[in-house]
């Protein structure tokens, strides 16, 4: 009879446990957002998210949403502050705010820090990460092939977890002892006090001190993982479900399978957060195991952390954790800024405000702000959350966004004298263009009067006193013997002539048909009147272009025809004059070829060479002022070391009427 009191007793125990249990119990599927039903690890980082490997990647869970971070199989995980290191089949992804970086490698079974360094092990031996990539550490030949499911670091030594055993290291990198402690396939490791608990494959959970085995604690096979929670051990197995010892003393407290509150004994591992909740990763989902006296936990104050922040959609997370007001540029002024407090059990209770210029917003749910178009200035940016009534503490970072250089004073300053300088620059070169304007101006008006001289002295130079009076006199003569039809023409053509050299002195330029018509009239008065025989012929090359409309300046080639008559040809000898007019190059080319005694031997002759030196000097200038790019030649004609005559060339630009 007692003993049937004692069994209901026990069961009904049973019962009230299994009922809170279930009570206390929510599973996490594909149906809330998981990728895949299947999870290998979980953990939490700073802030308090719940990282959760899965078959189908790595997942962020805020108490409320599931975020895929990743679509590769992520079998492990290790957290230090905000950084996640998520362990995949082909490397390691370190995960830092939005910074992403991975490391390819063999299959990733453990991350493990130690002062700051990262130790991998993988499926073939210990890595080491340095400078953002993993190289391998040689320890012994044994370990170096092994599979390194655990590292764990107590009592100044390492222990390292692996399929052919367990391996104490006083060191992980160059280690000087290394010893074998046990031969088993060690899945995971554990410490409490001052013993090891070791989780084999086959072989139960065993625990060491001073590297003897000391005593088995359970015979379940296929163990998955060995965790410490609190005062308690936490054995989970792929097929027995949960197995719970109490500590110090080991005894077996409970066991949480699919016959008392799960659907499933395929139990991967378990993690208790921060607010006492333990999560269990199975095959079947994750379940969230609640604290019983959970609501306890919302007398905590919760805590606020920066996430992002945005500058110009491009994100700068990093400047977050500065010390020292951030500097932004002008340009730099639409700001979006992130922020968190996360509580796996009350999501949606989190109500966040904000402050940056006047008082404190009001309280929403919304967990980041934006900014558009800041002025210039300095700012202080405040943040808070809070759950029911428990505030956070404030938390702020500031910045400062510049001035346009154009705003400010040392810009403004230099401005003005730059305008000052410039204005000083402008008042120079106009009054230098002025100068030099009114420079032009009397440099013109001395070359317009240089030329009218050179033009008035040619014409008193074509108006040779000495050919008047020898034309004067031929007339005469003509008369005196009765020539009167010779007589007649000498007479038409002296007046003529006389009539184009008076009225072409009154322009500047006359057309090509007129200049070779003066030639003409003036070269056969010579013929008639000089006591020198010689001939001539006027040649043009013009390029279809009619002599009318061709321009040239008055009185410009007679003085060189006058010097070949008068000085050139010698009275026993029959002279020739060519005069050539061509047009090259858009150029009107002249040349006066006489077969004389040369221009250098008639210089010599010459016993009053005063009117035709003066006559060629000022035809010559007269040319050169024309254009910067007339040309002149004058120069004897040499065969067979004999002068042949002279040869008068010039060129001026080519001018016409239409």
């Amino acid at each position: 009879m007692f003993y049937k009191k004692n069994l209901l007793v026990f069961f009904l125990l049973a019962f009230v446990n299994m009922f809170a249990q279930q009570n206390n119990l929510q599973l996490f599927t594909v149906d809330d957002g998981l990728p895949s039903n299947i999870i290998f690890d979980i953990h939490q980082d700073k802030t308090g998210y719940l990282w959760i490997a899965t078959e189908k990647g790595l997942v962020k869970f805020d108490g409320d949403d599931f975020t895929q971070i990743n679509k590769q199989k992520t079998t492990n995980l290790t957290t230090k502050n905000n950084t996640i290191y998520a362990g995949l089949e082909n490397g390691l992804l370190i995960k830092e705010h939005s910074k992403e970086v991975f490391l390819a490698s063999k299959k990733v079974l453990k991350t493990f820090i130690f002062n700051d360094i990262i130790f991998v092990g993988t499926e073939e031996g210990v890595y080491k990460i340095y400078k953002n990539h993993i190289e391998t550490i040689k320890i012994n030949t044994e370990i170096n092939k092994s599979s390194i499911n655990d590292i764990i670091f107590v009592y100044n030594a390492f222990y390292v977890a692996t399929n052919k055993g367990l391996w104490k290291l006083n060191r992980l990198e160059n280690p000087s002892k290394i010893e074998k402690i046990n031969n088993n396939y060690i899945i995971s490791l554990a410490n409490f006090q001052n013993e090891i608990i070791v989780a084999t494959l086959k072989n139960g959970i065993k625990t060491i001190n001073a590297n003897a085995i000391e005593k088995t604690i359970s015979f379940q096979e296929n163990i998955t993982s060995v965790k410490k929670l609190k005062n308690e051990i936490w054995v989970t197995s792929n097929k027995n479900g949960i197995e719970i010892f109490t500590l110090p003393s080991f005894s077996f407290k409970q066991k949480i399978n699919k016959y008392n509150s799960l659907k499933t004994d395929e139990i991967n591992t378990v993690f208790k957060d921060n607010q006492n909740t333990i999560w269990i990763a199975t095959n079947k989902g994750l379940y969230q195991l609640k604290n019983d006296n959970y609501n306890n936990s919302n007398n905590k104050k919760p805590v606020i952390y920066f996430e992002n922040l945005l500058v110009n959609n491009r994100k700068v997370d990093s400047l977050l954790n500065s010390k020292i007001a951030i500097n932004f540029s002008p340009s730099e002024n639409n700001i979006s800024i992130y922020f968190k407090t996360v509580d796996l059990i009350n999501p949606k209770k989190i109500k966040y405000r904000y402050q940056l210029i006047d008082g404190f917003s009001a309280w929403s749910t919304n967990n980041s702000v934006q900014f558009a178009n800041l002025n210039a200035g300095r700012y202080t940016f405040k943040i808070q959350s809070k759950i029911d009534k428990e505030e956070s503490k404030i938390k702020s970072f500031s910045f400062k966004i510049d001035a346009p250089f154009y705003k400010k004073t040392t810009y403004i300053l230099a401005a003005i004298a730059l305008l000052l300088f410039i204005a000083y620059l402008i008042l120079d070169f106009y009054i230098r263009n002025l100068n030099k304007k009114n420079k032009e101006k009397i440099d013109t008006l001395k070359l317009e009067n240089h030329l009218l001289s050179l033009e008035q002295k040619a014409l008193q130079l074509q108006m040779n006193p000495h050919f008047i009076f020898n034309v004067l006199n031929g007339i005469k003569a003509l008369g005196n013997s009765g020539k009167t039809t010779e007589l007649n023409t000498t007479i038409s053509q002296f007046s003529v002539l006389l009539r184009s050299i008076l009225n072409n002195s009154r322009k500047e330029e006359i057309s090509l048909k007129e200049e070779i018509e003066s030639l003409k009239n003036y070269i056969e008065l010579e013929q008639k009147m000089s006591s020198k025989t010689f001939e001539y012929k006027i040649i043009t090359n013009l390029n279809n272009i009619d002599a009318e409309e061709i321009l040239i300046p008055t009185m410009l080639v007679q003085p060189f025809i006058e010097n070949a008559i008068k000085h050139g040809f010698q009275a026993n000898t029959k002279g020739i004059i060519t005069i050539s007019f061509d047009v090259k190059y858009h150029f009107l080319n002249c040349s006066i070829i006489d077969n004389g005694i040369g221009i250098d031997q008639s210089k010599k002759g010459k016993s009053n060479s005063n009117h035709n030196s003066l006559a060629l000097k000022v035809s010559k200038e007269r040319i050169t002022h024309i254009s910067n790019k007339s040309s002149f030649t004058i120069n004897e004609i040499v065969e067979n070391s004999m002068i042949k005559g002279t040869k008068v060339w010039f060129k001026i630009p080519l001018k016409t009427d239409f």
